[in-house]
């Protein structure tokens, strides 16, 4: 598998020189094989996707606050002509097309998604998922609104993504059991303890916490994503510091993986 890293921003979109290193992006990565691609979260990022259109594509939603889907609007991804598959998980009693509707309709956005060159199916993510090359689980994370952490294997590789993650110790230890001997796991780090401390209950977990999973889990490789839009350079690389593991450090976007 080949990963790029599109959008590793959390809850807005930032720009500005001080952003440049990890970038400004709100949540996307792009997994690719031979003949696949799929995204994980739809987030501003997503406008920089590379062409795919002689892929199968898919867009794998973790959930749909605006940050993991306004990507959607001008990706390259809706503008092409070609099937994409999107999955989320019903929500409110909105299933996916309804919560993609709400948002990508008027007053919030000029064009409804049936208007768009590309042909956008909608599927319910379920627990699991056979997907081409890909084999997909998901489990509930813990976030205001409910959010899925997902995980993805293919040729015996596994790719775990948990963005919009707050920790308990009972959550991370589920965490850790489902990221077991994962070769990549991506997981939320939006704030220091001292901000997380004001912070409890927004749905987001932080560096310490990251590493008791990444420890337990035995996953050969961390990404701390979802960074805070507050947080520049200086401080991304602060806070990167308290990995104290090689094989830990913080997303940034351009970033490509093979795995």
């Amino acid at each position: 598998m080949k990963l790029t890293v599109l959008g590793v921003r959390g809850s807005i979109p930032v720009s500005g020189k001080e952003y440049n290193e990890f970038g400004g992006a709100t949540s996307c990565i792009l997994v690719e094989t031979a003949g696949q691609a799929v995204f994980l979260d739809a987030g501003s990022g997503m406008l920089k996707a590379p062409r795919t259109e002689d892929k199968k594509v898919s867009v794998l939603l973790t959930h749909t606050h605006a940050d993991h889907i306004i990507g959607l609007g001008l990706s390259p991804v809706l503008l092409s002509r070609h099937d994409v598959d999107i999955y989320a998980k019903t929500r409110d009693g909105l299933n996916p097309y309804e919560q993609i509707k709400r948002f990508m309709s008027p007053p919030l956005w000029p064009a409804p998604v049936e208007v768009y060159p590309a042909n956008v199916n909608f599927h319910e993510f379920g627990d699991s998922l056979e997907l081409g090359d890909f084999e997909i689980t998901t489990m509930e994370s813990n976030h205001p609104g409910g959010s899925l952490v997902i995980k993805l294997k293919c040729e015996g590789k596994t790719i775990v993504y948990a963005t919009d993650y707050e920790h308990t110790d009972e959550k991370n230890d589920e965490l850790a059991a489902f990221s077991k001997d994962a070769d990549l796991l991506f997981y939320d780090g939006q704030y220091t303890d001292d901000e997380y401390e004001k912070m409890k209950g927004f749905g987001h977990s932080t560096v310490r916490e990251g590493m008791k999973v990444f420890q337990k889990s035995r996953a050969r490789r961390l990404l701390f994503v979802h960074h805070d839009p507050r947080h520049d350079d200086e401080k991304l690389r602060e806070m990167e510091k308290n990995c104290g593991d090689k094989n830990a450090s913080f997303a940034r976007e351009r970033m490509l993986i093979e795995v």
